[in-house]
């Protein structure tokens, strides 16, 4: 298929397994990326994360002249796909082109947070930042010197099911509200229409209005990759959802779907190995 836009997750996809920035080779693939194309990256950081630990790197390494013309093409779906992004040269920014409301007739986001933070306090802390809609909670390994990932997604694996078990308390069928996903370096809690198929789904509507891009009902000219496809990853929606094309460059077993990402040589290759095998694929 020829595709004709690319959204990938961030952190375990673009990055590698317990790094916060893409590697130089990562980032000189994606400028030249978005010079065919439209690319999104659909992650569970706010913008102001993204701008301080993903596009710093990737503007340090684009020449002056050509930044224009590489923000134009760049979109952000930030919070899980809560809230899409678009660059506005006019303020020189990114302004949001939709976001989804969190539910407050099933359970207060506030009320939520509270309770969450009393049952994970002895291995996590709920990320009181600057998150709009979803309820983010981290590991208190996150900020470590040297950190240990496999340790890491242990811990996060534990804050996931804690904070899966009290939504299941308040009502067995909360996914009709809600979604919560292990992103491996904690949990996220995202309204149900917010996730990131809904990512997708904006992406392709936004390119079809404002870009006159021709995309399908289900988006298939869309490439989507991310690194945890299972039941509770926080790429789960993303990678399994109605819209796009997916890939995994996750590190998991026995996956029919996804496709996994094979190298010539019929080998699989994980994380941003993965993701950049697929990137020289569309820039050949």
């Amino acid at each position: 298929m020829k595709f004709k836009a690319a959204m990938f997750d961030f952190d375990g996809t673009v990055t590698e397994k317990g790094v916060w920035t893409p590697s130089p080779k990562m980032t000189d693939a994606l400028i030249l990326l978005a010079q065919k194309m439209p690319i999104g990256f659909c992650t569970g950081r706010q913008l102001e994360s993204f701008k301080r630990r993903g596009l710093t790197e990737l503007l340090r390494e684009i020449k002056p002249e050509m930044r224009r013309s590489f923000m134009k093409n760049l979109f952000l779906f930030a919070e899980n796909g809560s809230i899409g992004y678009s660059f506005n040269p006019k303020i020189e920014d990114f302004e949001e082109f939709y976001r989804v409301e969190w539910p407050e007739k099933f359970v207060q986001r506030e009320k939520l947070r509270t309770i969450i933070g009393k049952a994970v306090k002895d291995y996590g802390e709920v990320y009181y930042d600057t998150h709009k809609v979803v309820i983010v909670i981290r590991t208190n390994l996150h900020d470590m010197y040297e950190l240990n990932i496999d340790e890491v997604y242990k811990l996060s694996g534990k804050i996931f099911k804690i904070c899966k078990k009290i939504l299941l308390k308040i009502d067995p069928d909360f996914e009709k509200y809600l979604h919560i996903g292990d992103s491996g370096i904690g949990a996220i809690i995202c309204p149900a229409d917010g996730d990131k198929d809904r990512a997708i789904k904006e992406f392709a509507s936004f390119l079809r209005k404002y870009k006159d891009i021709k995309i399908g009902r289900k988006a298939r000219e869309i490439l989507a990759v991310g690194d945890r496809p299972l039941a509770g990853g926080n790429d789960y929606y993303f990678l399994n959802g109605s819209y796009g094309t997916a890939y995994t460059v996750g590190d998991f077993t026995g996956v029919k779907w996804p496709k996994p990402v094979m190298d010539g040589h019929n080998r699989r290759l994980l994380n941003s190995q993965g993701t950049l095998y697929l990137l020289n694929t569309l820039l050949a």
